[in-house]
């Protein structure tokens, strides 16, 4: 599933997909840089949360029958702002829907201990704030997750929200049924999960309807790098002819013998001549990018458009420090790793981090021990 998902990055897509695709997408797969830039509405949206519980604990206090209660309530609000926060850094991408979960989890569980603080003495629906929080997270998540899955979790979370509010109600002796009470805790959160659900739907269409538009573009550009690589492989192939074969052979034919050094200098040369019509043939693009490459079973080859164009952002972002880059067989697919020496400029920034985690689906990225591990599955299976 996962091989699935990275792959539909780089894959064709039709605009005439329609709902479908706009509802399985996420806005952070489809565009990885955007959810670097989403991040700040975490932090926004995890500030409002909080002043919006601390302003509507200070101005109904006198609501509050268990400090101790109301304290776990806040300390459960902070863990979901961390979740929230921790979530959408970008070097951590993707959003998982096990940080969905958790928020949803932790926000009900806030939304109990508000209620049991005020138990009997809630006479003020609207003023409960760990709904209105939960609403708020919810709205963070419509930069990260699919729509059906926020409409899917506003829903159960709103359902459990309102049976919350409905025994507090009865148990204040309110005058009003209790459905209309949960309508005032459970609706903003069923709007909030509507809307996120929403512009994850518009968001992920649109960037579909790009991709489509932009196609033939890409594809053409992409091609014509490729036709630059060819001829620089070609010049490369004939100056080695040229420069230094053809006088080679030459020398030999006027000697008219050979020794040991002029054995092992042909060697040399077939071998350096074998290797550039390897490189022609198969295309082999990751040796200038690293300082060091050990790929002797030909594995670069073997990424599809999609990885190449990630991996060549990571090295172009360390393109100022010894890069060296291994491949090998892990299991039923491909590994690469990728180290850089100390000093010198060039970092993987945030951007990167992000790109790389959302193209290969569990990837080992650890800038502080000046590594990366991306393991794939070879192209065509």
């Amino acid at each position: 599933m996962e091989q699935s998902r990275r792959r539909d990055l780089g894959a064709p897509v039709r605009a005439g997909g329609g709902l479908t695709m706009a509802l399985r997408h996420t806005p952070q797969q489809l565009d990885p840089l955007g959810g670097v830039t989403a991040q700040s509405f975490a932090w926004i949206f995890t500030f409002g949360a909080v002043a919006t519980a601390v302003g509507l604990t200070v101005g109904h206090r006198e609501e509050y029958r268990s400090l101790p209660l109301l304290l776990v309530a806040f300390a459960l609000l902070g863990a979901v702002g961390a979740v929230t926060v921790l979530a959408a850094r970008p070097r951590r991408a993707p959003f998982t829907w096990r940080s969905a979960l958790a928020i949803h989890l932790l926000g009900l569980a806030a939304v109990g201990f508000e209620a049991a603080a005020q138990w009997g003495t809630d006479t003020a629906v609207r003023s409960d704030w760990a709904p209105l929080a939960l609403a708020l997270f919810v709205m963070v998540t419509g930069c990260f997750r699919p729509a059906v899955e926020i409409l899917a979790f506003a829903g159960a979370s709103a359902v459990v929200v309102a049976a919350v509010t409905m025994a507090g109600a009865e148990a204040a002796g309110l005058p009003l049924p209790g459905i209309v009470y949960a309508g005032l805790t459970a609706g903003p959160l069923l709007a909030a999960g509507s809307g996120a659900a929403a512009f994850s739907a518009t968001l992920v269409r649109r960037l579909l309807r790009w991709r489509t538009q932009t196609e033939g573009v890409r594809l053409t550009a992409a091609e014509s790098i490729r036709a630059r690589v060819r001829d620089d492989l070609r010049d490369e192939r004939l100056s080695l002819v040229e420069g230094e074969v053809g006088p080679f052979l030459r020398e030999l034919l006027v000697r008219g013998e050979t020794d040991a050094a002029a054995a092992g200098r042909a060697r040399e040369l077939g071998e350096a001549l074998r290797r550039a019509l390897v490189a022609e043939a198969d295309e082999v693009w990751l040796e200038d990018l690293v300082a060091e490459l050990h790929d002797p079973a030909g594995l670069a080859s073997r990424m599809d458009e999609t990885q190449r164009a990630a991996v060549e952002a990571a090295c172009a972002a360390l393109s100022r420090r010894r890069t060296s880059a291994t491949l090998e067989r892990a299991g039923g697919g491909i590994r690469l790793t990728l180290r850089w020496q100390r000093g010198g400029g060039g970092r993987l920034g945030p951007e990167v981090q992000a790109v790389l985690r959302s193209v290969f689906p569990g990837s080992r990225i650890r800038p502080g021990s000046r590594f990366v591990e991306l393991d794939f599955e070879p192209d065509g299976g």
